[in-house]
């Protein structure tokens, strides 16, 4: 790295220039190397070139791997200033990095296609590349983007650019990997539950694609659905219910790995209106004669997106315990939320009931030694599979899978120590799509041991810094729904008693076209 900045001084300092010259000597044998491994200080920091001119100080600094160049400048930034102040009266008023440049070597030619990816990163100015090595140049940068670690993020995603270019090509595997099944079930129902519900009036079509009005008969077969779930489920195993907010500020959607940096394409942002009725004046007046909605004009009052709605339920779980201190004494924590909807954006990816825009779920959160994580983890699966098998009669396997905020570790699953699979999901098989050797299965429940992820991405802490891990389980109650009448159908009589004796007497809202099918 060759980082060359400017220290601008609030005054001139060609009589501290003496002090200055010692000050950059000591700093190449002091702070600049602090921290490298002893056999690796040529690879640190050191400061190469230096002037004064009026105001301002230059400096050329230049390193490898350790104590890179830009934490460099923040050293210097840190120690100067004292330096300066208390013998010359010197403030240092802020760095302005004008030039940054980052040389790589490499092992094999880099492609047009990631050049272009590269320069197209935040930050980049400029790439290059020879038969040994690849220089980037960065646009100049702020002390505040320096303190922020911007260069080394940008970095990383250029590291992270090259990493695909030395990876050898996967060969996906065409067998599903089933790690317990249940026996096949007679097959009741083959129609698509989607269909049928609506000629027979359980739901009807909202105009937005994703979501539907859900009558008085599918109502009560959720809260049937849901209320097994919940007893068989998360109070047999102890958790607590928290209720949670569904409007998630940006504040906390920037610390839930792998969502604003990974799938922001699939989350509803929300954008606040400015309080003053005025504003609306023309927007109101618009709709009134045109009776139509001035798309328009309203992006023109609205403010920048502040919120999502939110797509995993469990951000304000992790929020909760942001910057807290747990004690292993007192774990583990089992908490469950399911207070309403979850939100994701599916684009063309809406199927029938079960993909959806809008769903509801409950969602389990954990906290505990990894042993307690696994353990919990691994219970909440087996309490599923007796619920699906035993109470529901649905025909069940489980897979497992790598959640889309670990995939950046790679897809390797080690199966034989269940502390080492990141996921397993919970799937049952719908007659509708074919035959169960050859048919998507519906994954309805998805168990998740996340390790240090969350707990480091909200800053969580032990109390005397023993391992602490968390996991998340969540348990579509939307789709158990939809996969209950996917194999039973419609005739109540024929269900599962556990089911029957929660649903109840009902009335369908009738209309002269509703339903569709009398």
């Amino acid at each position: 790295m060759t980082l060359k900045c400017v220290f601008n001084l609030s005054r001139e300092a060609e009589g501290a220039r003496e002090d200055i010259a010692f000050f950059i000597e000591e700093a190449n044998k002091s702070i600049l190397i602090k921290g490298a491994p002893k056999e690796q200080i040529e690879k640190a920091s050191s400061i190469s070139d230096w002037s004064i001119k009026g105001t301002k100080l230059f400096l050329t600094i230049e390193s490898g791997p350790y104590i890179r160049a830009p934490a460099a400048a923040l050293r210097i930034n840190k120690s100067l200033g004292p330096l300066l102040g208390e013998k010359h009266r010197i403030g240092v008023r802020g760095i302005n990095v004008t030039d940054f440049t980052i040389t790589m070597p490499i092992t094999e030619k880099v492609s047009k296609s990631t050049m272009d990816k590269i320069s197209k990163i935040t930050g980049v100015q400029s790439v290059k590349a020879d038969a040994t090595k690849i220089t980037v140049s960065l646009k100049p940068l702020t002390d505040l983007e320096l303190k922020r670690n911007i260069p080394d993020r940008i970095l990383s995603l250029i590291e992270k650019e090259l990493e695909e270019v030395s990876k050898p090509t996967e060969v996906t595997p065409t067998t599903l990997q089933v790690l317990k099944q249940s026996p096949p079930k007679a097959v009741k129902f083959k129609e698509d539950p989607m269909k049928a519900a609506v000629q027979l009036g359980w739901i009807k079509e909202f105009p937005a694609r994703g979501q539907w009005i859900y009558t008085v008969p599918y109502a009560r077969l959720f809260e049937a659905v849901e209320s097994i779930l919940i007893e068989e489920v998360a109070n047999k195993l102890g958790f607590q219910p928290f209720m949670l907010p569904k409007l998630i500020p940006m504040e906390v959607m920037k610390h839930m790995p792998g969502y604003l940096d990974g799938i922001p394409e699939g989350m509803y942002y929300v954008c606040p209106p400015p309080r003053e009725p005025e504003a609306f004046e023309k927007f109101k007046e618009l709709v009134k004669i045109t009776k139509e909605v001035p798309k328009k004009e309203l992006k023109q009052l609205i403010k920048d997106p502040e919120y999502v709605l939110a797509p995993a339920q469990c951000e304000p779980f992790w929020y909760f315990f942001f910057k807290e201190t747990l004690n292993v004494e007192e774990l583990p924590i089992k908490f469950y939320d399911r207070s309403g909807w979850t939100y994701r954006w599916e684009g063309g990816g809406i199927e029938g009931l079960v993909r959806l825009q809008e769903f509801r779920r409950i969602e389990l959160v954990y906290f505990g030694t990894p042993d307690d994580v696994v353990k919990v983890r691994d219970t909440i699966l087996d309490e599923s599979i007796r619920t699906a098998d035993k109470l529901l009669d649905l025909e069940w396997r489980v897979v497992p899978g790598v959640p889309f905020f670990m995939r950046a570790g790679g897809p390797v699953i080690d199966i034989r120590d269940s502390k080492n699979v990141a996921a397993y999901d919970l799937e049952i098989y719908l007659p509708y799509r074919g035959s169960r050797e050859t048919a998507e299965w519906l994954e309805v429940t998805a168990c998740f041991v996340h390790k240090t992820k969350f707990i480091d991405a909200f800053k969580i802490r032990e109390l005397k810094n023993r391992a602490i891990w968390s996991g998340c389980t969540g348990i579509g109650v939307s789709r158990w729904v939809a996969a209950f009448l996917s194999e039973h159908g419609f005739d109540t009589n024929k269900w599962p008693k556990a089911v029957r004796d929660r649903f109840g007497k009902y009335t369908i809202p009738r209309t002269l076209s509703w339903p569709p099918k009398r």
